[in-house]
């Protein structure tokens, strides 16, 4: 006689019913501040978001090409986004500060 058990399955969780143990696959996306080297001297490229920092490097040249020499610094999720220069000039009478 043979009893078959129900089997609860959790989001995101693959469960074998043959087996009784969850397969949970460590995946985890991190961001990536990438930077080019040309000559001896680094140039930020971007934030990518990728599992690992090959990848994030994959997908920079990708965009950008080929490069000297490569590399990625995980970034922490809360940490505020790359500065990016105002491309227009200061208008006269432009009161920012």
């Amino acid at each position: 006689m043979c009893t078959r058990e129900s089997t609860t399955q959790s989001p995101g969780r693959i469960m074998n019913p043959e087996s009784k143990t969850e397969a949970a696959p460590d995946f985890k996306l991190s961001r990536w501040l990438v930077s080019f080297a040309s000559g001896e001297t680094w140039y930020r490229v971007g934030e990518f978001v990728a599992a690992d920092q090959t990848t994030a490097i994959e997908r920079a040249v990708a965009i950008f090409g080929e490069a000297s020499a490569y590399r990625a610094e995980e970034i922490p999720w809360d940490a505020a986004p790359l500065w990016k220069p105002d491309a227009r000039p200061p208008r006269s009478g432009d009161s920012r500060r």
